[in-house]
């Protein structure tokens, strides 16, 4: 005999409570995923996304178990007994509240694109679990008082399930661009065509053919007056949902029609009627209607069917709780009656909330815009717009490597066995990035830049394909500005190996010129805060999101830059000579003795900068970067590494030194050259990447490449585009 796991009494107490935990955990879990699920849309922070994935698995996995455990508690208690008492009855009275949980909150269907593409294992999931629901009250409930009850939860569950498998089917790449597809169009039909131009001649007619240009009517992007919402935001949401039909086909990889591709780029290249905050607006909520359309039930709750499933839903459960109210409940336990009504008023709440997040939304807004004059209806609605409806998270994500390098030194888990290195490595980057806001001076910034590259491309049309042209224009900035030395870091190298070398260098630079900027003017302020937010925002692509950015080594690139760095933090002194330096070397041994280590944020023997840190990550960044411009840069840093490694260390720091150069009294034209280059990156990494990319990145909080990369889209840089051959009609004219 085996010793037992749990006493007894342990063993009875859980025997009890089992089903009551597992039911309470599955509203819990729907409860936590309703509200969060639905925060994701608008959060960069890791541990939403983490609590969201926990939960959405949970929350399939918790009602599960407990159908399975209640359907085995009651064919054992039939079995041996020959009937189901009341008190397991209202116990089988939960099985339609765990498939209305498994049908899931309206904010989430999918967790990740992958699980909208396995909507058939949902509907297989769906039959089992309708199934199991169906024998549960055909077993227990068919005779009972809760029987009428329970039939009409059953049909509420029923209809929530049946819309997430429809949802995720219809979410599902290869339906998704079966549904953006136009009808084929066949044209006139040859033979008939030739058959009559045949007979008219000879009818003894003059026949010559000619064709009809078709000129697609202007669509009335104008909002109507009479509505409650300002014009400005009302304007902006209908151009916003014209552009949405066009847009839309690009996250599917769907060629783009070229006189929609003029209309978008004529309405966003005029300067006088579209400046950089509405842009940005538009392409705001043109993402959030795809994140709706990705993972949420928005495209069912949206049309007819929405008001008909909540007419029904919450008529179904307030006619529950109110007859359950009215009902002798004196045969039930005390504690099951209630987490009966907890389940049905939760059920109720999260209706009500529903039908708010749902009000509040851009759709209803679109469809209230489109009716004529202001209603009481529309007016009802828009007083109850109390949710917020935050569309992404407005922030750009930086990240320093320097920065991570510096913090390498201080590695926990691989101290305690080597295996563990990559789980310090998957914290560091997640420690080391921090978040700028993405205010209007960013916007601002970004789209000038994107209007000139435009009026650059339309200049220059030798080139046939936009891209190749984008490719060279950060090669042609330099030239154009009398730097054609600095070609050697663009040309010829990979695109990841650019970023790179200029990141450090940018770096470096900031680091010198920390001081200087202080007298500046604003417009040279701005170049020199934007090179350094645009340069770290694309290294944290490169480290985290290498899929956005044009194939290379540049994960293998960043490592071997990276450890050349913490190479080269260890090694200062073999590194640092007496005549690349003006640091004696008891000083650099004295800091490398108590770099990481000291407790106050005052230099030592490294006077880098005269002013005190906010942290020791600051106060050692300043100096690493001090030592790291004294590196003596005479011989190329490509030869001496050979292709051992693939760090770029040392071509970053000759980059810098060359940058220095340039005018180094006039401080506004070397960050306005650095902050061309990198605008110019930030563009062609944005036309280079995918939409299937993009549309991955609106579930964690939005990225500034997407916005980057839907506005470039509008304004006419994206490929593939449908034919430029003009739509006609063939006519045949008689003379």
């Amino acid at each position: 005999m085996g010793f037992p796991l749990l006493p007894e009494n342990t063993r009875e107490l859980w025997k009890e409570w089992e089903l009551r935990l597992l039911v309470l955990v599955s509203l819990f879990l729907q409860l936590t995923l309703v509200t969060q699920g639905f925060r994701r849309k608008s959060s960069y922070k890791y541990w939403i996304q983490v609590v969201v994935w926990t939960t959405y698995l949970l929350a399939d996995f918790i009602p599960t178990l407990a159908l399975g455990v209640l359907s085995n508690r009651l064919a054992t208690i039939k079995e041996t007994k020959g009937t189901i008492d009341p008190e397991s009855q209202i116990t089988a009275f939960w099985a339609p509240f765990l498939l209305l949980h498994l049908g899931g909150p309206d904010t989430i269907t999918a967790y990740a694109l992958e699980d909208n593409e396995l909507w058939l294992r949902q509907l297989a999931r769906l039959c089992v679990q309708v199934g199991l629901a169906c024998y549960i009250y055909f077993m227990a409930l068919s005779r009972s008082t809760l029987s009428i009850l329970a039939a009409g939860m059953i049909l509420v569950g029923f209809i929530k399930y049946v819309e997430r498998t429809l949802c995720l089917y219809l979410a599902s790449e290869g339906q998704l661009r079966d549904s953006m597809l136009s009808h084929p169009d066949f044209g006139p039909i040859y033979p008939r065509i030739v058959e009559q131009h045949a007979l008219k001649k000879e009818e003894g007619y003059q026949v010559d053919i000619d064709e009809v240009t078709e000129v697609p009517a202007p669509e009335d992007l104008s909002a109507n007056s009479g509505q409650a919402i300002d014009q400005e935001k009302a304007a902006t949401l209908v151009k916003a949902y014209e552009l949405f039909k066009i847009s839309k086909l690009l996250f599917v990889g769907l060629i783009l029609n070229t006189s929609d591709r003029a209309a978008s780029k004529h309405m966003f290249v005029n300067r006088q009627n579209m400046n950089s905050k509405t842009a940005f607006g538009i392409v705001e909520v043109e993402l959030g209607f795809m994140y709706d359309l990705l993972y949420t039930k928005a495209p069912l709750l949206n049309c007819a069917w929405g008001i008909i499933r909540w007419v029904i839903n919450l008529s179904v459960l307030c006619a529950v709780l109110v007859f359950f109210s009215m009902q002798d409940r004196k045969d039930y336990l005390k504690v099951d009656i209630y987490i009966t009504f907890l389940l049905v008023s939760a059920a109720i709440l999260l209706e009500i909330y529903s039908v708010l997040l749902t009000i509040s939304s851009d759709w209803v807004d679109h469809r209230r815009l489109q009716r004529p004059g202001g209603s009481t209806v529309s007016s009802a609605m828009a007083s109850l717009q109390i949710c917020p409806n935050p569309r992404w998270s407005h922030s750009v994500a930086q990240l320093s490597l320097l920065k991570l390098s510096i913090g390498r030194r201080n590695r926990k888990f691989s101290k305690l066995h080597p295996r563990f290195a990559k789980l310090d490595e998957k914290l560091e980057k997640n420690v080391y990035i921090n978040y700028k806001g993405f205010k209007n001076h960013i916007k601002e910034w970004t789209f000038d830049h994107m209007r000139d590259t435009i009026d650059y491309l339309d200049q220059d049309r030798k080139l046939k394909s936009g891209l190749k042209r984008l490719k060279l224009e950060a090669s042609e900035v330099l030239k154009r500005s009398n730097n054609g030395h600095l070609n050697w870091s663009v040309n010829d190298m990979e695109f990841d190996q650019s970023i790179l070398i200029w990141h450090i260098a940018t770096e470096l630079c900031h680091y010198k010129d920390l001081e200087k900027s202080e007298g500046e003017i604003s417009e040279h302020i701005k170049d020199y805060k934007m090179s350094k937010l645009v340069s770290r925002y694309m290294l944290y692509l490169l480290v985290l999101h290498p899929s956005m950015l044009p194939t290379g080594i540049g994960m293998l690139r960043y490592e071997d830059t990276s450890v050349d760095a913490q190479k080269f933090f260890e090694d200062k002194l073999e590194t640092l000579s007496k005549r690349e330096t003006s640091i004696n070397s008891s000083a650099v041994k004295t800091w490398a003795q108590n770099l990481f280590k000291k407790e106050k944020h005052g230099h030592t023997g490294v006077k880098s900068c005269s002013e005190a840190h906010k942290s020791t990550e600051s106060r050692d960044l300043c100096e690493v970067c001090h030592l790291l411009l004294h590196v003596g840069t005479q011989l190329p840093a490509t030869k001496i590494r050979g292709g051992k490694s693939r760090s770029v260390l040392f071509d970053a720091c000759h980059l810098a030194s060359q940058l220095n150069k340039i005018e180094s009294e006039d401080l506004g034209r070397k960050w306005k050259l650095i902050g061309k280059v990198w605008a110019k990156f930030l563009i062609y990494a944005a036309c280079l990447s995918r939409g299937y990319q993009h549309s991955e990145n609106l579930s964690r909080g939005g990225e500034l490449i997407t916005h980057v990369w839907l506005l470039m889209a509008h304004l006419g840089v994206v490929e593939p585009v449908q034919t430029s051959e003009k739509q006609c009609i063939t006519k045949l004219v008689l003379d």
